[in-house]
C-alpha cells in the first residue's frame, strides 16, 4: 500500500504528532508498505529526521505567523503531491480536520484521522489513544456512519521495542530510585528539563544515575548540557533511538503528560509528571487517577522543590504499586492493532 501522512512538529507544537506517525510508518514499512510524509517548514520541524528514518518527505513552505487555513493547506498539499494517489491518508494535526479531509479525500481510498479533541472528521477510521473521557462521546455525533473509532490506550501508537522490552522491564525490582530518566518532550519550550534537574540536585544524591533526553528541536540544549555537567552521574541523549532501553532500565521517570505516557505505561515505569501544554492535561489527569504516576500540576506552578519532594517520597511500596498500575493501562501492542485494521 501507499500511505500519505500529514503532520507537523515545531518548538510550539512539539514533536509528539510526527513521532507517533513515524512509529506507525515504521510498522507499515515492516509490512512492506510505503509512507510519504508532508510537513511544513516550521521552526523546530522534524522533516530532516523523518527523512533520515527512511521516509520520503515533502515540505510545505513556512507561512508568516504560521497562519494557514485548512483549505489553503490542502491546496498546497495537492500542488506539492502532483496528482499522486494513495491507499491511505493519515492526518495527525490539531489545525486540520473535516474541512481539510474533505478537500483531500479524492487522492486517497481511505482516511485515518488521529485526534484527541472530540472534533468532527470526514474519515474512515478515527484513532484517539487517550483514556476514556467525555470527548470520546463527541465522536458519536461528528463522524461518518461508516467510520470505525479506535479508542483508548489499547490502540496507543508505541514502537515495537517497547512491547519487546515489556516483560524484562516488569520483572525488574524497583525497590528504590537508583536510576532515573528525565524526558520533558521533544521541544520543551519552557525548559522544564532544567527545573527538574535543579530539583534532583536538591536531593543531594551523589549516587543517583540519570539519563536526560531532549529532542533536536529543544531550544535550551546548552542550558541542559550545563545542568547535566553539575550532576555526578548524568548522561545527556539528544534525539535518541534508545528510548525504550533507557526507560526499561530506569526505576522512575520525570516527564510530561504527552505521548511518552503510553511508552512509560507499556514498560510499567513509574513517573512524576508535569503538564506542559493544555492538551496534555486529560492524559496526565486520567493516568494519575489510576495511581500510575504522581501529577505535580501545570509547569508554571511547579518548582524545583516540588520535584525534590515528590521523588523523596517514592519508596519501594509506592514504586511497585505505580508500576503495576501503569502496566495495566497499555501493553505496547497498539500499533499492531492499528496496522491490522489498516491492512484488513
Amino acid at each position: 500500500m501507499r500511505i500519505l501522512c500529514r503532520s507537523d512538529a515545531s518548538v510550539e507544537i512539539g514533536t509528539g504528532h510526527v513521532a507517533r506517525c513515524v512509529t506507525l510508518a515504521h510498522a507499515l514499512a515492516a509490512a512492506r508498505h510505503d509512507t510519504t510524509f508532508v510537513c511544513r517548514e516550521l521552526q523546530g520541524n522534524l522533516a530532516t529526521w523523518v527523512r533520515v528514518q527512511g521516509f520520503e518527505t515533502v515540505k510545505l513552505p513556512a507561512r508568516a505567523g504560521n497562519a494557514c487555513s485548512e483549505e489553503e493547506d490542502a491546496a498546497e498539499c495537492l500542488n506539492a503531491l502532483s496528482a499522486r494517489r494513495f491507499d491511505w491518508m493519515v492526518v495527525d494535526h490539531y489545525a486540520l480536520g473535516a474541512v481539510w479531509e474533505n478537500a483531500m479525500a479524492h487522492i486517497a481510498d481511505r482516511i485515518l484521522a488521529i485526534d484527541d479533541l472530540g472534533r468532527p472528521h470526514r474519515c474512515d477510521v478515527l484513532l484517539d489513544q487517550n483514556c476514556a473521557s467525555p470527548k470520546h462521546e463527541l465522536y458519536r455525533y461528528g463522524l461518518p456512519a461508516h467510520c470505525e473509532a479506535l479508542l483508548g490506550p489499547r490502540f496507543a501508537l508505541v514502537r515495537a521495542e517497547f512491547a519487546e522490552l515489556r516483560s524484562a522491564s516488569l520483572r525488574r525490582s524497583r525497590s528504590r530510585v537508583a536510576r532515573m530518566l528525565v524526558f520533558m518532550g521533544g521541544s520543551d519550550p519552557c525548559n522544564e528539563t532544567c527545573k527538574a534537574l535543579d530539583g534532583i540536585c536538591r536531593l543531594g544524591r551523589a549516587d543517583l544515575k540519570l539519563d536526560v533526553v531532549i529532542g533536536e528541536a529543544n531550544p535550551h540544549r546548552s542550558a541542559v548540557e550545563a545542568a547535566c555537567a553539575r550532576l555526578a552521574h548524568a548522561s545527556l541523549h539528544v534525539q535518541t533511538a534508545r528510548m525504550a532501553e533507557l526507560m526499561a532500565r530506569a526505576d522512575c521517570a520525570i516527564g510530561a503528560g504527552g505521548t511518552a505516557t503510553w511508552e512509560r505505561c507499556a514498560l510499567g515505569l513509574p513517573a512524576v509528571v508535569t503538564i506542559l501544554a493544555e492538551n496534555q492535561a486529560p492524559i496526565a489527569e486520567a493516568v494519575h487517577a489510576t495511581g500510575a504516576l504522581r501529577l505535580l500540576g501545570r509547569h508554571d506552578s511547579v518548582s524545583p522543590a516540588d520535584y525534590a519532594s515528590a521523588l523523596d517520597a517514592l519508596d519501594a511500596s509506592a514504586l511497585g504499586a505505580m508500576s503495576q498500575a501503569a502496566a495495566a493501562i497499555c501493553d505496547g501492542k497498539g500499533t499492531e492493532r492499528v496496522i491490522r485494521r489498516m491492512t484488513a
